[in-house]
């Protein structure tokens, strides 16, 4: 009696690992549990950042190793593409579209992508939001870069410019019309760690950045070495029972 429940156990094995995640609620579970919780941790430690340390904020946390450090990006990872919102919202929603697609052919068992690909959505969805919601207008003061979101007035003939993040008494300035439409609205994600570590008094990473900017690059780096670890095994044939085959007999 025992070997037939063995091989009931191995048949469930073999179709669990035949199912699709989609199909799979362990799987969701997982995609989408890393997806929440890695975005509000996102969104809320970029609120916190920006409310507590206002613009151009510095608090060491780690001396010489870890600072919190406000700036505004209006491009993408290294400010590269300044300014082009629209072209970074496209890119993110194809970005969406490729990690639902990707999600949906992964094995049930994969647990380990299901999890990469929730950090990748979550860190895509975090910095999306910024450059959807967080449209600033940047004033350049004194020789120094100040951003102001604009409000529009009560009284319907002007337009104000409120400082970023607002106060709750902070009415703004009051800005002309015609003056306020050549300020142009911009997208800007928010970033505030920073990495300060010198190597023979050279940063060895001189950029700022966010939770995630890091969901993103540790669950690509994860999608990368699973699929480096597979191509090595592509090569190798294996039977039914999991032993390897040499790819060609030998000779009597």
């Amino acid at each position: 009696m025992r070997p037939a429940a063995s091989g009931r156990e191995g048949g469930g094995a073999e179709r669990e690992r035949g199912l699709r995640a989609i199909w799979h609620l362990p799987a969701h579970l997982r995609f989408w549990l890393v997806a929440i919780l890695g975005l509000a941790l996102d969104l809320g430690s970029k609120s916190w950042a920006f409310t507590t340390l206002r613009q151009s904020g510095r608090r060491v946390i780690i001396p010489h190793v870890l600072h919190f450090e406000t700036a505004l990006n209006d491009g993408a990872l290294f400010g590269i593409g300044s300014g082009r919102t629209g072209l970074f919202l496209l890119a993110s929603v194809l970005a969406l579209v490729l990690v639902l697609w990707m999600f949906t052919q992964t094995s049930a068992r994969s647990w380990l992508v299901q999890l990469a690909l929730g950090a990748v959505l979550a860190g895509a969805l975090g910095n999306m939001y910024d450059r959807m919601f967080v449209r600033l207008v940047g004033v350049s003061e004194s020789g120094a870069l100040r951003y102001y979101e604009k409000v529009a007035d009560p009284d319907g003939g002007s337009v104000r410019l409120r400082e970023y993040p607002p106060l709750q008494d902070d009415p703004g300035r009051a800005v002309p019309p015609v003056a306020a439409a050549q300020l142009a609205e911009v997208g800007y994600v928010r970033d505030f760690i920073k990495i300060p570590v010198k190597f023979y008094r050279t940063q060895l990473w001189p950029w700022v950045f966010n939770v995630a900017d890091s969901l993103l690059v540790c669950g690509v780096a994860i999608l990368a070495l699973k699929l480096w670890r597979e191509r090595e095994r592509g090569g190798e044939k294996r039977g039914a029972s999991g032993e390897k085959l040499d790819p060609q007999p030998q000779k009597a």
